[in-house]
């Protein structure tokens, strides 16, 4: 009993929990085992129906954010009763909402649509209103009020003036249209359910084995002795981190608290730590191979191979590396910094382990992908190879704690992800329905007949505007929707223009005023 509440403690459960507070949070838990176990099936096994699965998952995803993740009635971070019972109702309604939706899902589609009764309507607005909370949970308001605004404009939009009017809609279609596969259940989610969350299994276990610290051995045996090498070491381990990580963010939290605190010993002074830390997390959403999983959704989006995507985003991520590397190392010789030493940074046999493990993983991932097997299979396999490999070494093995931890964090590390691109397909339904993405590519065009350095600048700033305190999967997402037709109308290739977007859509972490990436650095 001690060991497993020592388990439940390490897995985020304080061993003050007690009573439906405890009961709520262990099946917050399980429910991150479900997607982690569910994600993993249907990929080695087949996946169900669109509808079942994208369903499935977006459910699992909703009770654990309900139940981990404080609600509205929180009093300083701390769960209240009122806030349990909050939490309750609303993963009430969200089971209600999915199972009724899958029952009726063929009814609905085949005699329903564009018709509701009186229980679709119930059940639209219900799973909306869970939606719409969840992504509150895990993004914060800024995502709920873009959402909001999207809603708001499927409302009241033919009242607004010039290319922004669009036919009425009345309350029981806005409510159909977010609720749908033009919605929530949309292109977003899909995307989200059948590439990103694989991948995002593939770096918990990476992460659990102990290979991905051979990241930052590799930084710091490359930038041992060198006057800018403390700097150096956080842009090779960042980048080289959070092309499996995916979150800006959350690269910070993990690699900060070591390269910051060593660039201030080093003599950087702490902005500038902070601001080097945050950019080098945005450079690993744009180094191949993973890229943040964002190689994987613009192959599924678009129908390129990702060999072709990964080829075409070296250079670039070369050059941004290579930016970065001068600026820090131009900042020491202007300040007249001294090297400092890491300490003893050996091959030992730890380090063979992490690094075979690393390597094996990658290798088969990466020789897998350019052969031409499904993105999803290759992630599957890989992650098979890594814990296989793990559990050889003695250095990198999971014992039963880590084991759980893999299956837990292997759903909860995607929760934000999942939620936030349910809630952004809402955005996209309302771009798309009213015709509002049209018009906006018409005025691009126009500007672009002009001048295409304007209109790329125009769509540049879209992409970090809307981007802002968004997950990169999900900015990319909502914005290649809205100014990508424009751009490849322009002239522009189908490839160039969605790398295009996707580059903006990762600066918008370091683009004040959200700028998350610089908040995380910052703390």
């Amino acid at each position: 009993m001690a060991m497993i509440r020592t388990i439940l403690s390490d897995l985020g459960i304080p061993e003050t929990a007690s009573g439906v507070r405890f009961i709520l949070m262990l099946a917050g838990l399980i429910a991150c085992i479900a997607i982690t176990v569910f994600v993993l099936g249907t990929t080695a096994f087949g996946k169900y129906p669109a509808q079942a699965q994208y369903g499935t998952i977006l459910i699992l995803g909703m009770i654990a954010i309900f139940a981990l993740k404080p609600g509205p009635l929180a009093r300083d971070g701390k769960v209240t009763n009122a806030d349990l019972l909050l939490s309750l109702v609303f993963i009430g309604m969200a089971l209600w909402s999915s199972i009724y939706f899958l029952n009726n899902y063929f009814e609905i589609a085949d005699l329903r649509e564009g018709i509701p009764n009186t229980q679709d309507i119930i059940c639209y607005s219900l799973g909306t209103f869970c939606v719409l909370e969840a992504a509150r949970r895990v993004e914060g308001w800024m995502l709920l009020s873009v959402v909001i605004a999207a809603i708001i404009y499927l409302f009241f939009g033919h009242y607004m003036p010039g290319i922004l009017e669009h036919r009425p809609f009345s309350p029981s279609q806005v409510i159909e249209i977010s609720y749908s596969y033009q919605g929530i259940y949309g292109v977003a989610l899909a995307a989200v359910s059948d590439v990103v969350l694989v991948f995002v299994i593939l770096g918990v276990a990476l992460r659990i084995s102990g290979a991905g610290d051979f990241f930052n051995y590799i930084a710091m045996k490359f930038t041992q002795g060198r006057r800018s090498g403390p700097a150096q070491c956080a842009i090779i381990a960042s980048s080289l981190f959070g092309s499996v990580n995916g979150s800006a963010p959350a690269n910070v939290s993990a690699t900060g608290v070591l390269t910051i605190p060593m660039m201030k010993r080093a003599g950087y002074k702490a902005p500038f730590a902070g601001a080097v830390e945050a950019t080098s997390s945005c450079v690993g959403q744009i180094l191949p191979p993973i890229m943040g999983v964002g190689a994987f959704i613009m192959s599924e989006i678009t129908g390129i191979p990702y060999a072709n995507i990964m080829l075409a985003a070296l250079i670039p991520a070369f050059l941004f590396i290579l930016s970065l590397s001068c600026a820090v190392a131009f900042e020491a010789g202007r300040t007249g910094l001294e090297p400092i030493d890491f300490g003893r940074v050996d091959w030992t046999s730890k380090r063979v382990d992490q690094g075979v493990t690393l390597l094996a993983g990658f290798g088969t991932l990466i020789t897998m992908l350019i052969i031409g097997y499904a993105q999803t299979f290759c992630g599957l396999v890989a992650t098979g190879l890594v814990l296989v490999l793990a559990n050889a070494f003695p250095a990198t093995r999971l014992d039963t704690s880590k084991v759980v931890q893999f299956f837990v964090d292997g759903g909860r590390d995607g929760l934000a992800v999942l939620a936030s691109c349910a809630a952004i397909g809402i955005v996209i339904g309302a771009v798309t329905t009213t015709g509002l993405g049209i018009k906006l590519n018409q005025v691009i065009v126009a500007l672009g007949n002009e001048q295409l350095f304007l209109a790329l600048v125009l769509a540049g700033l879209c992409s970090i505007v809307l981007g802002m305190g968004l997950p990169t999967a999900a900015s990319y997402i909502m914005v290649i929707f809205v100014a990508g037709p424009a751009i490849m109308e322009l002239g522009v290739g189908l490839l160039q223009t969605h790398l295009f977007v996707f580059y903006y859509a990762v600066l918008s972490a370091i683009t004040p005023p959200v700028a998350l990436a610089v908040f995380a650095a910052a703390a």
